[in-house]
């Protein structure tokens, strides 16, 4: 019995370890594509931003960033006011 103890003791700490660096790589890996599509998203509502200021200047700074964010969450583009009337 002690000699079985003894094994699980000598060889428990290892697989443990190897276990949870082969989890973290899998979650690492799994994280990638989320952080892909962030920095896509970013970079699309930062341009979206300075085209609304370059262009619309006399548009609010929450229309802007509504419909920066729109847009870039695959949204068709629409004229700010009453009724937001779809753009042509």
């Amino acid at each position: 019995m002690s000699q079985a103890r003894e094994m699980i003791n000598a060889h428990l700490f290892p697989v443990l370890a190897v276990v949870a660096t082969v989890s973290s790589a899998s979650v690492a890996i799994s994280l990638r594509p989320i952080a892909q599509h962030s920095a896509r998203w970013n970079t699309c509502y930062s341009d979206s931003i300075a085209w609304y200021q370059a262009n619309k200047p006399d548009w609010t700074v929450q229309d802007k960033e509504v419909f920066a964010s729109n847009f870039c969450n695959g949204g068709t583009p629409v004229m700010p006011g009453p009724g937001f009337k779809p753009a042509s």
